[in-house]
């Protein structure tokens, strides 16, 4: 490790004899800017730290598909979230409902996580670009190219997939670029103030704290940097710093992770396989934690004294105290890329197999997950009840958790039903259904469920993996009267009931009217001709397919809310709501789609 004088004592007496009034003035000023600007890590020191949440998922707000990975972290200001997605482009969703309120053409991918701060967003891209835009109308502001890329040590490096995300103070963007060096550029104009150079790539967020810059790159090395001139004031040589990658045929030397900076403390993880724990003035090591050749890419979250990180490729959570001993640890299932967010009791991350998770902050319990399309780089951002996070599907969710009561969440599958069901693919969307945390409901068990939710009316969700409603549950109307007392019917396949139990032989004899007493809605129109099916705006936000195919599609005009129109007009995929909470009712969704069956389900937006 080398050091640099932290302090220069004759700028340390000029600060001490500073007027008060000054003083209080800077205060103030550097208050006004926190409140006004909003960055990943919900703040300049990173640590993660947010307000809401909860220990129960009520279920999905909206989903918003982009046309790339959203490796991104959502950034949340003023009931707005901005992301960047992998196809380019930089984006604006109303918190609440998801809807798209403009999109920025930034020109190359955008794998970084936006700052907003006097009224502007700023973004790093893939192509070098730093870019600030409107943060009202997406317009561009300025454009700073940085260096040529730098070349990777070894060669082979591999999970180069974040860049370094702004941070905006006092009217200044702090940020880092392939080119090793990191920029403080001014906001307003675009303006490069100076220029501190490392010796590799700098993908890690910048922390901020006490007028110094901390920075990880490529290196291996920690930078600490002054922040009004860019001086290095002190530099910390990882183990990496000194291993050749190639003698293990993997990167053992990068810095991914991004600082955290709390209670005087440095807090990194390496590639090395050590978090570390750095005085913040002098650099020196507190102590550093042992992964065992895992990496740390994920930015440790910090409060109440204790530290809580991910690991990659040993696919756990842990927290440690402020003496580096650790608390518990969590298996994910999945490598950990995705940096915990804490807000209240919990703690949130994200993993290789796209689950979001929530594990109580105390004692490292799992209290709730929920699973998008593809792997969860991106970071999690809570809003008060929303907890908004980015997949390598290409979509950002929203989702809605709170300490309310658990949702019960249900799927109907019995094999020896199977005989009856007309849609394909029943075993596997039981079994899609039940991985993601859903309890089975047979033959006998159904009507027991629907007698109990219409009993304590406790929210909940049944979904017929099977497109058969048995008669213990038509003829007694149970289903009908499950619907009305607040319930949630998800169906895939045919309408209920419209094929009779006997037909004679050599005749198809369609049954309109038991479906209509079941869901409310008039299937005079429904025929098992297949169409052509899109996605209607309100579908895409339930987290339907673009495009697919489907028979058995009734009028738009007696549903609730279309959330897909066939090649003839008429409503393949709806809802029909009974005046319970929104997201509730009877849901026809498409069947040979099990991420789309689940994420109809799961749907609970705001009302």
């Amino acid at each position: 490790m080398t050091s640099s004088h932290a302090y220069n004592r004759l700028t340390l007496v000029a600060v001490l004899v500073t007027a008060p009034v000054a003083l209080r003035a800077q205060v103030d000023q550097q208050s006004a800017n926190a409140a006004s600007s909003a960055m990943w890590r919900g703040g300049l020191a990173r640590t993660g730290t947010y307000t809401g949440g909860g220990s129960s998922l009520v279920g999905l707000a909206w989903r918003a598909p982009t046309q790339g990975d959203v490796i991104s972290s959502p950034t949340v200001s003023n009931g707005t979230v901005y992301v960047g997605s992998n196809d380019g482009g930089v984006y604006a969703f109303d918190l609440v409902t998801g809807a798209q309120r403009w999109r920025a053409d930034a020109g190359s991918a955008v794998a970084s996580s936006p700052a907003v701060g006097g009224g502007r967003v700023f973004v790093s891209v893939r192509d070098g670009g730093i870019l600030a835009f409107d943060a009202t109308t997406g317009a561009r502001r300025w454009r700073v190219a940085t260096g040529p890329l730098m070349r990777f040590p070894w060669g082979h490096e591999s999970g180069d997939y974040y860049l370094s995300s702004p941070a905006y103070v006092n009217g200044r963007v702090i940020v880092g670029a392939g080119d090793g060096a990191v920029y403080s550029i001014e906001a307003s104009s675009g303006s490069v103030k100076w220029k501190s150079q490392t010796g590799g790539r700098v993908r890690a967020s910048p922390a901020i704290a006490d007028g110094r810059v901390f920075v990880g790159a490529f290196d291996g090395r920690i930078y600490a940097l002054d922040l009004a001139t860019g001086k290095v004031l002190w530099r910390y040589d990882t183990d990496g710093a000194s291993l050749q990658s190639g003698r293990y045929g993997f990167d053992r030397r990068s810095l991914q992770s991004s600082p955290t900076v709390a209670n005087g403390v440095v807090y990194e993880g390496a590639r090395d396989g050590f978090i570390y724990a750095l005085d913040a003035v002098t650099g020196t090591l507190r102590w550093r934690y042992d992964h065992k050749v895992s990496w740390i890419i994920t930015s440790p979250a910090v409060a109440d004294g204790a530290i809580y990180a991910g690991s990659s490729d040993a696919a756990f959570v842990q927290a440690l105290d402020s003496s580096g001993k650790e608390l518990w640890r969590a298996k994910t299932g999945g490598i950990v890329w995705s940096s915990p967010a804490i807000a209240g009791s919990m703690v949130y991350v994200g993993d290789g197999m796209g689950r979001l998770h929530a594990f109580d902050r105390r004692t490292g319990t799992e209290r709730w997950t929920f699973r998008t399309g593809a792997s969860i780089y991106s970071s999690p951002t809570i809003a008060g009840e929303y907890v908004v996070v980015g997949s390598s599907d290409g979509s950002v969710y929203a989702l809605r958790a709170n300490d309310g009561p658990p949702i019960q969440r249900a799927v109907f599958f019995d094999s020896t039903a199977l005989d009856k069901a007309r849609a394909d693919g029943a075993p596997l969307a039981a079994r899609y259904l039940v991985n993601r945390g859903y309890r089975t409901l047979d033959l006998a068990a159904l009507p027991a469920f629907l007698t109990d939710r219409i009993a304590d009316r406790a929210p909940s969700v049944v979904v017929f993996a099977i497109d058969y409603a048995p008669p213990p549950v038509v003829e007694s109307s149970l289903l009908r009267r499950y619907l009305e007392s607040g319930g949630k019917v998800v169906w895939r396949g045919v309408p209920p009931g419209i094929f009779p139990a006997t037909m004679p032989a050599g005749e198809i004899r369609l049954d309109w009217d038991t479906p209509r007493a079941i869901t409310g809605v008039p299937h005079d129109s429904a025929l098992f001709d297949f169409h052509g099916v899109r996605a209607t705006a309100a579908g895409v936000r339930w987290g339907l397919p673009q495009r697919w195919r489907d028979a058995w599609s009734v009028a738009p005009a007696g549903v609730s809310a279309v959330l897909g129109l066939d090649d003839t007009g008429l409503a393949a995929a709806w809802v029909k709501s009974f005046g319970g909470a929104p997201g509730t009712g009877f849901v026809r969704v498409p069947f040979d789609d099990p991420l789309a069956v689940y994420l109809a389900a799961e749907m609970r937006p705001a009302r």
